[in-house]
């Protein structure tokens, strides 16, 4: 049996010689689109590094840059699909560039900050499902027991709507929209374009300061009555943890680093506390989405597993109350910047 590789626009391609037999041209016809042998590599955000004496509009350009760097990096891994962080790492780098689009809104014109954002959210959303999935999954496998019917059943369930979630996820990845997004962030940084007509350009150390101080004001008012939240009220203070520790790494730079070290653990132990109630929520919403294509049989025999599931995270949930209420005592001490 021989084999040629033949190129054709930077793709390699296996095609039989001539007189070869039937069989080895179907088995190099498969070659042809087979994925490569590697999984992709994914990576998280690398750290944001700005230039001597920056001013604003540097801190900006090298922000929102990063961003794009960081989905641009593990688009590869998420089109490939075999290794979950790379959808998850698009998601997040696509979240932090909406959040550094937050953080610089008083120097960006409304229309382009609309924009951006809208695209930049509905293409994380276009992935929200498969992460979800992805979830599910792991913690499925890691607290079933082995032969579990129920379990295998639902796994099978998570494995199939997953396949679906992703092919859609990925032509959305491809698609016009994406490309037009992506066009219109370079421009943008190419341009630097976000200054508003008229703004006053403050210092770069006292927008930080007054930024990061805002931001930590409000969620220090939210978390002194941490007993009394809602569950929707605190998912959104988890939310907006996270975006206060995504404009902590953006101005690290500007900002003493001890303190702002201090601030980022704290920050961070405060979002996984609250992150069993987004378990509790992400179990909920799978099972359902599953369920909707599952037959009544199916369900019945799914169903053990996936009530398991979500009492194990309402369990965690309720566990997690006092460090929850300590950490959230800690955070509204924290000193301002």
């Amino acid at each position: 049996m021989v084999l040629r590789a033949h190129t054709h626009m930077g793709e390699t391609r296996a095609r039989a010689a001539p007189g070869a037999p039937a069989r080895t041209r179907k088995a190099a016809g498969k070659k042809r689109f087979a994925r490569p042998e590697r999984t992709p590599r994914w990576s998280k955000a690398a750290p944001i590094t700005f230039k001597t004496e920056p001013t604003l509009g540097d801190a900006i350009a090298a922000v929102i840059a990063g961003c794009r760097d960081h989905w641009q990096r593990n688009l590869p891994a998420a089109l490939d699909g075999r290794n979950p962080e790379g959808v998850h790492q698009v998601r997040v780098g696509l979240r932090r560039f909406r959040s550094a689009l937050s953080l610089f809104k008083t120097l960006v014109p409304e229309n382009q900050r609309d924009w951006l954002n809208t695209e930049g959210k509905w293409l994380a959303n276009q992935l929200g499902t498969v992460r979800d999935l992805d979830v599910f999954f792991a913690d499925l496998e890691k607290r079933s027991r082995k032969n579990d019917e129920s379990a295998v059943a639902l796994g099978n369930a998570v494995r199939a709507a997953r396949t679906r979630a992703h092919a859609a996820a990925m032509n959305a990845l491809r698609g016009r929209r994406m490309r037009r997004f992506a066009a219109r962030v370079e421009t943008w940084l190419d341009g630097r374009g976000w200054y508003a007509d008229g703004a006053e350009i403050p210092d770069i150390g006292a927008f930080a300061r007054e930024a990061l101080n805002k931001r930590m004001k409000k969620i220090q008012s939210v978390a002194a009555r941490a007993d009394k939240l809602t569950v929707p009220e605190r998912h959104e203070l988890r939310i907006a943890v996270k975006k206060l520790r995504y404009s902590l790494e953006f101005l690290a730079p500007v900002l003493p680093e001890k303190r702002t070290q201090r601030a980022n653990v704290l920050l961070k132990r405060v979002q996984d506390s609250l992150g069993h109630l987004n378990d509790l929520d992400v179990a909920e919403r799978t099972l359902a989405l599953v369920a909707a294509r599952a037959t009544p049989a199916e369900r019945r025999l799914m169903k053990k597993a996936g009530d398991a599931l979500k009492a194990a995270h309402g369990k965690a949930a309720a566990k997690a109350e006092p460090e929850t209420a300590r950490l959230c005592h800690k955070l509204v001490k924290l000193p301002a910047f």
